[in-house]
């Protein structure tokens, strides 16, 4: 599919009534500077690493208080907690583009199978990006669970018309209060938008906060550095976990107003006091020129220079499920 919907509503603070915009200043790169990296790249190696998961047994629910996390890839995590089972930006497509016999393939397969997912009550899509709202893998989540999907403003119309079923767009600072009276709220981030050509910034990006028995998980999506972090923590103090991206982040002069480095990763753990943090966006599709395994060997060095601990910024591995104190 080239194209997605396009929000229609009223002018707000980053809406002039046709185009989002960000909250920070950042470049925005037409089509000149895209050429300019697409016929210069330095692309870091890639190999293969196919693997097919094997069979994971899930509990069904956890209890109040419990939170459980199961990275997948990407930037696609099972989030159980407080009996509620969440997926964030599903991905299990071999390919994220609009078309299957081209555009970036995956180089390790998911960490889970799909059939063995324990079942899924909430569905979050950050933006409307290919490698984040992949639409052969929500419509099986369709077919087999029936979840809510919380998506962001101007992307309802195409999932409806996929045939999805519950679909709930939200604006920046909207709140979605569940029925165990858990709430989750979209927040800002700084990144863009578009599925084809005529449609970029058509529609909002962001991330997510789930507020928890524990205290609040904040699930940045796709974001490069801007106010919204020292924001989340404003508003909702010291996340209890924050998935952050890492990857995809080279040439910096192409790819930071949109994406944050490993060393901004960290500096975005320490800004908003994260008891733990985890690494996503990395090591499935090669969408910059980072090396396969760069992201990782950055990471790592960053947390030995500023001393943080191996338990406070992990790196899980597909499939890998972490019990979060």
């Amino acid at each position: 599919m080239f194209a997605g919907s396009v929000h229609k509503g009223p002018v707000t603070d980053h809406f002039d009534g046709k185009y989002f915009k960000n909250q920070d200043d950042v470049p925005e790169h037409g089509f000149k500077d895209f050429w300019k990296w697409t016929t210069s790249r330095e692309q870091g190696p890639w190999r293969r690493l196919r693997t097919p998961p094997e069979e994971k047994k899930f509990v069904e629910r956890v209890e109040e208080g419990e939170l459980r996390l199961t990275f997948v890839n990407h930037t696609t995590f099972l989030i159980q907690y407080d009996g509620l089972n969440v997926l964030t930006d599903p991905v299990w497509s071999e390919r994220v583009s609009p078309v299957s016999f081209a555009g970036p393939r995956r180089f390790t397969d998911p960490g889970v199978r799909f059939e063995d997912l324990p079942p899924i009550d909430v569905v979050l899509v950050t933006h409307n990006h290919y490698d984040h709202m992949d639409i052969p893998t929500l419509k099986r989540l369709e077919a087999t669970h029936k979840p809510l999907f919380l998506v962001s403003l101007g992307n309802r119309e195409l999932l409806v018309d996929v045939g999805l079923g519950s679909v709930i767009e939200m604006d920046w600072w909207d709140e979605r209060i569940l029925s165990n009276n858990e709430s989750i709220m979209y927040v800002p981030a700084t990144h863009f938008s578009g599925r084809g050509l005529g449609d970029r910034n058509r529609t909002l990006w962001g991330g997510f906060v789930l507020q928890t028995a524990g205290g609040p998980i904040y699930f940045a999506g796709d974001t490069g550095w801007g106010k919204h972090f020292e924001q989340v923590q404003e508003h909702f103090g010291a996340p209890r976990l924050s998935l952050l991206p890492i990857g995809a982040y080279k040439p910096a002069w192409f790819m930071s107003p949109v994406h944050i480095s490993p060393a901004e990763a960290v500096k975005a753990h320490l800004l908003l006091d994260s008891a733990v943090s985890v690494a996503s966006h990395f090591g499935t599709f090669a969408l910059a020129d980072d090396g396969q395994f760069e992201p990782l060997e950055e990471l790592s060095q960053v947390m030995k220079e500023e001393k943080i601990a191996d338990t406070r910024f992990l790196v899980l591995n597909r499939g890998a499920t972490l019990e979060v104190q």
